[in-house]
């Protein structure tokens, strides 16, 4: 579903809004989301939240077998591979591939839009197999699931995420 669709089914666009958006964004190319903020006062928190369930809603499965790129890898240091709960996979047409967990998506992809810079596909592994991937990928000596269930490594790195 897009985001101005999931705006309008809460209650926070109306059909008209969108549409004047959508003509808005054919001209300035800016994210909908941007001029939603702009144009009609959206919270960025209330786009976020939705980009997120979005973001959910397109997700893959996890799978190991379609392997990972080094040059993916790169785009993150361990700390934040850890704290944001993301091991980037590989980069693909443009975009980049991750994996993260449902627990961590709300993190991984604040991450994402702040930080990277460009569009993720998210693909969503269970706990386990997130801290395998972050262990084998990033690792860093005493870092394991228990960390993940921490919810930002605050005592680790000196602050929350």
């Amino acid at each position: 579903m897009r985001i101005g669709e999931m705006l309008v089914r809460m209650g926070v666009l109306n059909r008209a809004q969108v549409e004047e958006i959508l003509e808005e964004q054919q001209s300035s190319n800016e994210p909908f989301g941007t001029l939603a903020e702009r144009l009609f006062d959206v919270s960025s928190d209330t786009i976020e939240r939705v980009w997120i369930e979005q973001t959910q809603d397109r997700a893959q499965l996890f799978d190991a077998g379609r392997g990972i790129d080094d040059d993916a890898r790169e785009l993150v240091i361990r700390r934040q591979a850890w704290q944001f709960g993301i091991v980037p996979l590989r980069l693909d047409d443009g975009y980049l591939v991750a994996a993260t967990s449902r627990g961590q998506l709300p993190r991984a992809v604040r991450f994402a839009t702040r930080v990277l810079g460009m569009a993720v596909q998210f693909e969503i592994a269970d706990d386990e197999t997130l801290s395998q991937l972050l262990a084998h990928q990033y690792p860093i000596r005493g870092m394991d699931k228990s960390m993940l269930d921490r919810n930002g490594l605050p005592n680790l790195f000196g602050k929350a995420a």
